[in-house]
């Protein structure tokens, strides 16, 4: 497939992982993206990986461990997200593993928060079923 030339609603690479961790990025997929910089995200159940174009080098990760992941929950979720001025999520997903350990993950840029990064954890800990949150500034 020649790269030449796109017009359909793919585009596709074969990528080589190899022990120098550097991967080479085309031209075209950089242009589709239309930004310099991109955050990687690898889904361990299904083993995908995407690419979210980003416009700050500074993005947050955030992984919520629950009893149940349940629409009460993310309703709540949504309600604090929203008062912290967390509206903008660049990837999120909810997932249950083998039934005994329900997770909600998502990536933020911070710069969009209303309030810290503690009080987002504040409000987030009062949450029913909430076991742990996790919150760290992802890697380059």
């Amino acid at each position: 497939m020649s790269d030449e030339h796109y017009d359909g609603a793919t585009i596709g690479r074969v990528l080589i992982f190899d022990d120098s961790e550097k991967v080479s990025f085309p031209a075209t997929f950089k242009e589709g993206m239309n930004s310099e910089m991109g955050l990687m995200v690898m889904v361990y159940k299904d083993k995908h990986i995407k690419i979210f174009p980003v416009d700050e080098e500074k993005v947050n990760y955030l992984s919520i461990e629950i009893g149940k992941l349940t629409n009460d929950f993310l309703m709540n979720l949504s309600q604090i997200f929203k008062r912290c001025g967390l509206v903008d999520l660049l990837f999120s997903t909810g997932v249950c593993l083998r039934g005994t350990r329900c997770f909600y993950e998502c990536y933020f840029n911070p710069n969009q928060l209303s309030v810290s990064i503690d009080e987002l954890a504040e409000s987030l800990q009062a949450l029913e079923g909430v076991k742990k949150i996790i919150m760290d500034e992802v890697a380059k």
